[in-house]
């Protein structure tokens, strides 16, 4: 069951809400990072942001303790040679239960239909990624992966430990290990790289930062309902005396039903939500409930708890933070259109079986 700000995410929504974002992020401040996947699933790092968006275990943001590392020190021929023989005899061999082995041949498959499609995927967005950097003579370099990780880790939380520890948590959620953590953050360094020249930071755009980070906020239980009927039952029966939060409970089909509806407060021109959802919430007295409003096949109805009003702050005093946050907010969505693109396997041939799409 989607959650509330996936199920309004539909064509007519801005597509700021169809990236992914975590959990954490979703009900705070505007997404502003991706974790760039194949599919862009979320948490969103955030799901949110979802996300979409996602450790070994260990909680550390340190890349020196995630990067692989290479060894330097030569190796005479004889040694390497016995060594390799070694590796060869024992490649197959994953783990031992009771002296029975468990051998890759019994994994491979199973592990290929698990995960076998979002690898591939993620494999040729790499390839066709690279291409496109040297073919416009870009180059990522350690810094630029150092500059995504703490990109990343600010985006989580202003403070550092607890930023570490959010992003232990996606990574473990993700699976998220030291070689794919490594890979994710100079992949987003590519995409980023690649769109940034098609960034337009722009009043409107900073506006409607200002107003998310420091303009009134209303908060709202949210109903979504089939049909229209069903919706008109349900606002009949708010207004006979039935609390809504337990209509929600009992009826809505969003995941945030089980909270009775209860959504993150909500700016006038958050363009998270989508537009006939902020209109409503702005459109309906404090204490009220909406009228239905039809959106993505559905119908929802929204009552209002309360208003909260700015805190003060200027557009001037605010700006950098602002167009900072409008820059993210379409780099996030460059990139993910980008990594759609480049993760196609259109003109892709596929041998093994293991990779095609599971049967639905």
């Amino acid at each position: 069951m989607p959650t509330s700000r996936e199920f309004l995410a539909s064509p007519a929504c801005s597509a700021a809400s169809r990236s992914s974002a975590t959990d954490t992020l979703a009900t705070s401040t505007p997404a502003t990072y991706t974790l760039a996947t194949s599919t862009l699933a979320t948490y969103a790092l955030v799901s949110l942001l979802a996300a979409s968006v996602g450790c070994a275990g260990s909680g550390s943001g340190s890349m020196g303790a995630m990067a692989p590392t290479i060894a330097s020190t030569a190796v005479p021929a004889q040694s390497e040679t016995a060594t390799n023989r070694s590796n060869t005899e024992q490649s197959s061999l994953v783990a031992m239960l009771d002296g029975q082995a468990i051998e890759w041949s019994e994994l491979r498959t199973p592990i290929a239909e698990l995960a076998g499609q979002q690898v591939l995927r993620d494999a040729v967005l790499d390839i066709r990624l690279m291409r496109q950097l040297r073919e416009r003579s870009l180059v990522i370099d350690a810094d630029a992966i150092t500059r995504e990780e703490s990109l990343l880790l600010e985006t989580l939380s202003p403070n550092r430990e607890r930023a570490v520890e959010l992003l232990g948590a996606i990574r473990l959620r993700q699976g998220l290990g030291p070689t794919r953590f490594a890979a994710l953050l100079r992949r987003n360094a590519g995409l980023r790289a690649l769109i940034a020249r098609d960034v337009r930071v722009d009043e409107t755009g900073i506006a409607n930062a200002f107003d998310m980070l420091h303009g009134t906020k209303r908060v709202a239980r949210l109903a979504v309902l089939t049909s229209l009927p069903d919706a008109e039952r349900f606002i009949n029966d708010v207004k006979a005396g039935r609390p809504f939060v337990d209509l929600a409970v009992e009826r809505s089909l969003d995941e945030g039903a089980a909270r009775g509806g209860l959504l993150a407060p909500i700016a006038r021109r958050d363009p998270s939500y989508p537009e006939g959802l902020r209109a409503a919430l702005y459109a309906t007295a404090i204490g009220g409930i909406s009228a239905p409003v039809l959106d993505n096949g559905r119908f929802f109805v929204v009552t209002v708890l309360e208003e909260r009003p700015g805190d003060g702050t200027t557009l001037e005093a605010s700006r950098s933070r602002c167009e900072e946050v409008v820059r993210r907010s379409q780099e996030r969505l460059l990139m993910d259109a980008l990594a759609r693109e480049l993760s196609a396997l259109e003109g892709v041939t596929i041998f093994d079986r293991g990779f095609d799409p599971p049967i639905k």
